[in-house]
C-alpha cells in the first residue's frame, strides 16, 4: 500500500502536467501585418492561455524567457488543429480569431523541469534501463550517434542508460536487423540485453567525391555525404514500439567534416523526437503491462481473463496468445508493473519475475 500511496501522491503532484484529456478547445485572437502573422499570433495566444492553466503565476514570471524561447517560437507544433472563426483587415493590420486544440500533453512535457520529468519517470516507469545500439549495413558502430541519443534521454529525466560496449558488434548488428525486420523473439532480446527498453538505429551512408572542374580544382577535395538514420525504441520484454522514425542529413565539405555534418543533421531531429516520445509515454500514468502466465496457473483463457479483470485498477485485459502452456495477456493498469504485481500477490498469485512493464507468474 505504501508504494501505491507514494505513486498516488506523485500523480497528484503531476496532475497539472498530465491532464491533456481534460483540455478544452481554446479561443484566441491575434493581430499582425499579414494574415499569416495574425494567425501565428492567435496560435501563440492560445498556447499562452494553456500555459496559464499548466503553471502558476510565480513559475510563469520566473521562467518567462525560457517559456517564450522554447514554447512560443514553435507554436504550430503545439496546435493539434484549429478553426478560423473570424479574420479581417482594419486600420492597417489583420486580426484573426481561432478556436484551437492545444496539445497539452506535449506542452506539459516541454514545460517540466528535469527533476519533475525524473519524478514522473520513476513513478510511472520505475526508471527503466535503456540500451542503445547504432550500426550500419556493414555492422560498424557509431558511438557519436549513440552518445547524442543518450544525452537527449538524460536531459528528459532518463538516467539508467546501460553500457552495451561489452556486446559483440556482430550480435548488435543481427539484433538491429531483426528489430527492423520485425523478426525478433522476445527471449532473444532478453538474453542479449539486460535492459527494459532497447533503442536500435540503422544508418545508411553514401559518400561521393565531387567531379573535378578545371577552373576550380580545389572542389575535387570536397565530399558529398548523404546519411539516412532510422531509429526504433521498443520494450525489450513485450515488443511494444514506443518510437519509430527516420531522418536524412546531407553535407558538402572537406574530408571527414562532411560525414560529421551529415550525421549531425540526421541525428538532431531523431534525438528530439525520440526523447519526446519516451517522456510522453512516461507521463501517462496508465501503463500497458504484459503478463506471461506459465504452466496454466490461472486455468483456461476465460478463467485467466476473469481473474485478472477483477484486480482493482485494471481497466482492460487482452488475451493475446496461448501456446506450450504459456499465455500472454496485455493489461491496461492504472499504475506501474510493480503496483500490479503487488495487487496480484494480494490476490494469491505468485510472481516469478518482473520488469518495468512485464510480469511472469
Amino acid at each position: 500500500m505504501k508504494r501505491i500511496g507514494a505513486w498516488l501522491a506523485t500523480l497528484a503532484l503531476c496532475l497539472a502536467w498530465t491532464a491533456a484529456a481534460l483540455a478544452a478547445p481554446v479561443t484566441a485572437t491575434g493581430q499582425g501585418a499579414t494574415e499569416r502573422d495574425a494567425l501565428h499570433a492567435a496560435m501563440r495566444e492560445a498556447i499562452e492561455q494553456s500555459v496559464g492553466v499548466l503553471v502558476d503565476s510565480k513559475t510563469y514570471v520566473e521562467n518567462y524567457r525560457v517559456i517564450h524561447d522554447r514554447i512560443y517560437t514553435h507554436s504550430e507544433g503545439y496546435i493539434a488543429g484549429y478553426e478560423v472563426l473570424r479574420s479581417e483587415y482594419k486600420a492597417g493590420y489583420y486580426e484573426t480569431t481561432i478556436r484551437a486544440d492545444v496539445r497539452d500533453e506535449l506542452l506539459n512535457t516541454d514545460l517540466m523541469s528535469y527533476l519533475q520529468k525524473k519524478a514522473v519517470i520513476r513513478a510511472n516507469m520505475q526508471d527503466p534501463r535503456i540500451g542503445i545500439i547504432i550500426v550500419d549495413g556493414d555492422g560498424e558502430e557509431y558511438p557519436s550517434v549513440e552518445n547524442s541519443i543518450i544525452t537527449g534521454l538524460q536531459k528528459n529525466g532518463f538516467s539508467r542508460i546501460v553500457d552495451l560496449a561489452q556486446i559483440d558488434a556482430s550480435v548488435k548488428y543481427r539484433i538491429a536487423n531483426a528489430v527492423f525486420d520485425g523478426d525478433y523473439g522476445l527471449e532473444a532480446l532478453g538474453s542479449h540485453f539486460n535492459v527494459d527498453y532497447l533503442v536500435t538505429g540503422y544508418l545508411d551512408m553514401n559518400t561521393n567525391g565531387i567531379p573535378l572542374i578545371e577552373d576550380f580544382p580545389s572542389i575535387a577535395s570536397l565530399n558529398n555525404v548523404v546519411v539516412n538514420l532510422s531509429v526504433r525504441m521498443l520494450n525489450a520484454n513485450t515488443g511494444e514500439i514506443v518510437y519509430a522514425g527516420s531522418a536524412d542529413g546531407q553535407s558538402f565539405n572537406l574530408g571527414a567534416k562532411a560525414m560529421q555534418e551529415a550525421l549531425k543533421k540526421a541525428t538532431t531531429p531523431i534525438v528530439k523526437e525520440l526523447s519526446k516520445s519516451a517522456l510522453q509515454k512516461a507521463a501517462n500514468p496508465e501503463q500497458h503491462v504484459t503478463i506471461l502466465v506459465t504452466n496454466n496457473r490461472l486455468g483456461s483463457m476465460s478463467d485467466a481473463y476473469a481473474r485478472i479483470s477483477s484486480i482493482p485498477g485494471v481497466s482492460g485485459v487482452y488475451t493475446r496468445t496461448k501456446q506450450a502452456g504459456v499465455m500472454q495477456i496485455d493489461v491496461d493498469y492504472n499504475g506501474t508493473a510493480y503496483d500490479l504485481a503487488q495487487a496480484l500477490e494480494r490476490d494469491g498469485i505468485t510472481i516469478k519475475e518482473m520488469t518495468s512493464e512485464y510480469i511472469r507468474i
